[in-house]
């Protein structure tokens, strides 16, 4: 076929244009390889070194690729003055760029940039620069995709002399990047419109007590990914001990795996962080308190006052639920929490204004405590929060709980199903200050069963405690020995009671507790009540008694050291016994208190009080089975003479009613009726008085032998001695009667009692 002339021409044309830009293309290559380096030798008056093994460019392509660049800072330079970054890239390449626009309109746009195998070491600023400088990139910037493959970063104290943090084989890509006149004075100065990030490893200094450590983390538009975070000591326990830090507590923290889901961030439009995520799930978390100081050495130029305090969460941030499983948490051998479950539901900060909780649970913890020997107090002044936390409700949910010894040999408490709500919780700067650091409402508790070891002596047991707003039950309460009578009297050097002690419920009403100004803990009652108790005492009179003073209960109750009162206390529908045994007895001597029904006013502690009201207790019982007996019974705590004025009234009592412990004990048996004893005694910590009636009839008394048989000549004797009959209500003032001040009260009552008795019957 023939070629046409026009043909020709366009064809040499077209070959002419095709040849142009191929010798272009290899020009500017020759002249990017000759003669570039030495441009930028000659030109380069910044503190680094640039060079680089190889570039090319392609005119048909728009690209431009550069392999083996380095960047390192000149012989000279200042490294903490001049130098902020230097590193070295495997291989730059730019795809797609408008080299028109770039040269006319110094506008960067381009398809890709792909940078591969960067080494770059930054440098923290010894002084942070607060000045803003201008922008001097070009007008608009906008490029398809930038992707970063293989990255190794690292950022160094100014000197170059120590690591501050890692980043293992970082990759990156960010879709439809843009920067413009509008977004460049942005915290974020571009827009974009995808990206992800994936990570192998990351190592970040904290503090100078704690490091980082974590392997691949994962990261998109919607969603982190973190596996095997790990927050480890960076010092060891000696030179945590022996040198000033930043903070006073080192830990370990392990988190397996950490996930973010459906998360948006960025700023609004004044220039805020936000930050919101939809969920946050982590499999299980393991935090261990390595070490503590008893106080805060904190390293720093200003003074404390002023220090800034910053809000716990310096920017607004919104979550829908976090979600922790399976998680453990150790407090230096003291505080054991383990395989507990975490969920926080809807969580909203809004920086210097409030950080606010919907709801916060603890699920399934098992807590294990054992306390320290001495355990130190704070000397650390206790910090502003400068912030408000408002959490709608907290619940711990199906906990157990269980307090050792301070060996850990042993369980002293244990509480099972141990289940609490709170409400309207409120931190602020000023409840952080408290003993108590929040306020909270409406608390309801809820246990199990629980079980408490005194030591050596008893065992305490209850079915399980009940608490609602200011009210508390406990049901199925019992005191159990472990020991039996005669153990318990063998390994005594002094005289003391033997305690088997039970009751269907006991309640405390309206209780307030917390600190006081002067810091120091109190408790008060408006009602404490007992319900069905069964209260067993026996005592082995064999025993010396204790050669120390046995004080009164004003006494007792005056020198308790710290403020509690008890308005109202009741006893009602309870059993009372009480058994007394000597060397020479057959069998204990037995008092028994029937329906036993008591109320006591104005129980409380002498701490810190000059003065108080008085003490009014109220008997109503069935004595030994048979008698009606009242009493009463009143007393001034804060009287230190320890005054007391006790009256009773016992009648309709057959006398034999008493031989349970009159046989046992004294070996005497009684005979008779009393129609009506009565008593009303005045007294303090030496001496009683007062008066005792009697109205009897028949009475006569048998003494017995060890066998239990009359010792008739005895017997006849002592009848002769004793009035069987009254003849109506027999009146008599006793006989001082001096206290035996190493036994009880009861025993100084029951001494007034004989002594009117001996005065009435002889």
């Amino acid at each position: 076929m023939k070629i046409t002339k026009p043909v020709k021409i366009i064809g040499i044309i077209a070959l002419s244009v095709l040849l142009l830009a191929v010798i272009v293309n290899v020009t500017i290559n020759v002249i990017i390889k000759n003669q570039l380096p030495k441009i930028i030798e000659d030109k380069n008056d910044t503190a680094y070194n640039l060079v680089y093994n190889d570039m090319n460019f392609s005119i048909f392509s728009n690209s431009l690729s550069i392999e083996n660049v380095e960047l390192t800072p000149k012989k000279n330079a200042d490294i903490k003055k001049d130098i902020d970054f230097f590193g070295k890239v495997e291989r730059i390449s730019v795809t797609g760029v408008n080299f028109y626009e770039l040269i006319k309109n110094k506008n960067l746009k381009a398809y890709t940039i792909s940078v591969i195998g960067p080494e770059i070491t930054v440098l923290k600023p010894a002084v942070r620069d607060t000045l803003k400088s201008e922008s001097k990139l070009s007008s608009i910037i906008d490029i398809d995709k930038i992707s970063v493959q293989k990255a190794h970063l690292k950022m160094m104290t100014a000197g170059n002399d120590t690591l501050l943090h890692e980043i293992f084989n970082f990759n990156a890509e960010i879709d439809g990047i843009h920067m413009g006149k509008y977004t460049v004075q942005k915290d974020i100065p571009f827009t974009y419109t995808d990206y992800s990030f994936k990570i192998d490893s990351v190592y970040s200094v904290v503090n100078d007590l704690q490091i980082v450590k974590s392997n691949s983390i994962a990261i998109d538009m919607q969603n982190i990914s973190v596996n095997n975070f790990r927050l480890l000591p960076y010092k060891t326990s000696k030179e945590f001990k022996n040198t000033q830090t930043e903070a006073n507590t080192r830990l370990l923290v392990d988190v397996p795996k950490l996930t973010l889901k459906n998360t948006d961030w960025g700023y609004n439009k004044t220039d805020d962080l936000f930050v919101k995520i939809g969920a946050i799930s982590i499999d299980s978390i393991n935090v261990k308190i390595l070490d503590q100081k008893n106080q805060t050495v904190v390293q720093q130029a200003k003074k404390d006052t002023e220090k800034m305090v910053q809000p716990l969460i310096p920017f607004q941030l919104d979550v829908d639920q976090i979600d922790i499983k399976k998680s453990a948490f150790n407090s230096l051998g003291v505080l054991n929490v383990s395989n507990f479950d975490i969920k926080i539901k809807k969580i909203s900060n809004k920086v210097k204004q409030h950080l606010v909780i919907d709801e916060f649970q603890l699920n399934n913890p098992q807590f294990v405590h054992v306390p320290k020997k001495n355990p130190s107090k704070k000397t650390s002044e206790p910090s502003k929060l400068n912030d408000l936390v408002l959490i709608n409700k907290v619940s711990v949910n199906n906990a157990n709980y269980v307090l050792k010894d301070h060996a850990a040999k042993y369980k002293k408490l244990t509480v099972n199903n141990f289940n609490l709500t709170l409400s309207d919780i409120r931190v602020d700067d000023k409840t952080v200050l408290e003993n108590v650091p929040f306020v909270y409402k409406n608390p309801l508790l809820t246990t199990g069963k629980i079980h408490f070891d005194t030591g050596k002596d008893y065992n305490i047991h209850a079915a399980g405690i009940v608490l609602k707003q200011a009210n508390a039950s406990v049901k199925n309460f019992k005191m159990i020995p472990k020991i039996s009578r005669k153990q318990h009297a063998a390994k005594l050097k002094y005289a003391q009671d033997y305690y088997n002690l039970s009751a269907n419920e006991l309640q405390f009403n309206n209780f307030t507790w917390g600190f006081d100004a002067q810091d120091e803990f109190f408790i008060k009652f408006k009602e404490v009540l007992l319900n069905n108790m069964d209260a067993q005492i026996y005592r082995d009179v064999s025993v010396p008694l204790n050669p120390k003073e046995n004080h009164l209960y004003s006494y007792r109750l005056r020198n308790v050291d710290f403020p509690f009162e008890i308005q109202t206390l009741k006893i009602k529908n309870s059993k009372l016994s009480y058994e007394e045994d000597t060397a020479t007895s057959t069998n204990p001597g037995k008092l028994t208190f029937a329906n036993f029904n008591l109320t006591a006013t104005n129980l409380y502690s002498g701490y810190k009080r000059s003065n108080g009201p008085k003490t009014q207790i109220f008997v109503k019982t069935k004595f030994m089975q048979q008698g009606d007996l009242v009493a009463s019974w009143q007393f001034d705590i804060m009287d230190r003479s320890e005054k007391f004025n006790i009256n009773g009234d016992l009648k309709n009592f057959p006398a034999p009613a008493m031989n349970p412990f009159l046989k046992p004990y004294l070996k005497v048996q009684a005979d008779g009726k009393i129609d009506h004893m009565a008593f009303n005694f005045s007294g303090n910590n030496n001496t009683a008085t007062g008066q005792y009636a009697m109205d009897f009839n028949n009475l006569k008394m048998t003494l017995l032998n060890k066998e239990n048989k009359e010792r008739k000549f005895l017997t006849a004797a002592a009848n002769m001695v004793v009035r069987s009959n009254t003849d109506g209500f027999k009146k008599v003032e006793i006989k001082p009667v001096d206290r035996t001040k190493e036994k009880s009260f009861f025993n100084y009552l029951w001494q007034c009692i004989m002594q009117g008795l001996k005065q009435t019957v002889i």
